[in-house]
């Protein structure tokens, strides 16, 4: 059921066609393939499987790309329709300053409050874009999911779900890129300096990870990740999965490590030595790690961090990339890194 190189090539053309040709009144449907793409990491697999979603989930993943987008920039909150506020945007106002601007109270404190804007954004997920993402011009392109019109579920078909993993990261450059243009087109009275759009609509806010930072110490029992020597003061959090690979801020991928180590890793994979070092830590420490976190209101799912690990460390076997051991080492990814996961 994995699809042939030709079929591969095809899908990225219609993605490309989509993002070209496809008409955009709001950024629903750039947000959309996001999260198809995201969906297919974190719950499919490479089998070439169908994968079944629904739009509870789908509207949970719009909660997460755009709270951050719904804080102001410049002054104002971004326009992301062509008239009016996008109404995803509104229900998310009207909750934010609740939580103080913290999804993760609202998730994990105040479950009812979570579970309702979640149930308003999938609605309007099922309205506006999900029955509308595959129309090009007055054409049906029909090669995601089969195009009902109507319900709270979609298939994607066989191939997809293998596709946009293996083409992760370019499909959200593509994405992103297609998406701060579009920003940039319907708020440029109100953008004076936009060098770091990007940065404000998809990064990450360096400063929150200074919270991590007294958790990672007491589980790494205040040595490095990489080195496994004592960590001076001035010490680093790093994503053990890099940012650059898969953009998520969950507690389990964050390891504490030297400077050096970390900016000789950069935006590598770590090689098996570091992988089992990591799960051995997450395994001794789940339950002391799930505690801290919570009790200290930080982003947490170690379901999702290992299923975000074992999707990186499959793609870079599959295209025969190089991992990091150390310094200026690297070597090529063998297959023990299944054994490490128990995948």
């Amino acid at each position: 059921m994995i699809p042939p190189p030709e079929e591969q090539v095809k899908f990225l053309r219609n993605v490309q066609r989509l993002l070209a040709e496809g008409i955009f009144t709001a950024s629903y449907k750039f947000a959309l393939l996001n999260v198809l793409a995201d969906l297919a990491v974190e719950k499919g697999d490479d089998s070439g499987a169908p994968l079944d979603l629904d739009t509870k989930e789908i509207g949970a993943k719009f909660v997460e790309l755009y709270w951050r987008q719904c804080r102001p920039f410049q002054g104002v909150v971004l326009q992301q329709n062509t008239d009016r506020q996008a109404e995803v945007i509104g229900h998310i106002l009207k909750v934010q300053p609740h939580y103080g601007e913290s999804l993760f109270r609202l998730k994990h404190f105040d479950s009812r409050e979570w579970l309702r804007l979640v149930s308003k954004v999938g609605g309007v997920v099922r309205k506006m874009p999900l029955w509308k993402l595959q129309t090009v011009g007055k054409e049906r392109l029909d090669f995601l999911y089969n195009n009902l019109d109507c319900g709270t579920t979609i298939t994607l078909k066989a191939g997809v779900a293998y596709c946009l993993r293996a083409f992760h990261e370019l499909l959200l450059d593509l994405i992103r890129g297609a998406w701060v243009r579009w920003i940039q087109k319907y708020n440029a009275s109100a953008l004076n300096n936009v060098t770091d759009l990007a940065s404000f609509l998809f990064g990450q806010e360096r400063a929150d990870l200074d919270a991590y930072r007294p958790i990672l110490m007491a589980v790494q029992g205040g040595t490095c990740m990489y080195c496994h020597k004592p960590l001076p003061r001035q010490n680093q959090v790093d994503h053990f999965v890099p940012w650059s690979r898969y953009p998520a801020d969950l507690g389990h991928n964050f390891v504490l490590a030297h400077q050096g180590c970390n900016h000789a890793k950069s935006d590598y994979l770590a090689a098996e030595d570091h992988l089992a070092a990591w799960a051995e830590r997450n395994r001794v420490h789940r339950d002391e790690l799930c505690h801290r976190l919570h009790e200290a209101a930080l982003p947490f799912d170690l379901t999702a961090s290992v299923r975000i690990t074992e999707w990186a460390y499959e793609q870079t076997e599959k295209s025969q990339g190089q991992v990091w051991v150390e310094k200026k080492v690297f070597r090529h990814l063998g297959s023990g890194w299944r054994k490490i996961l128990a995948v």
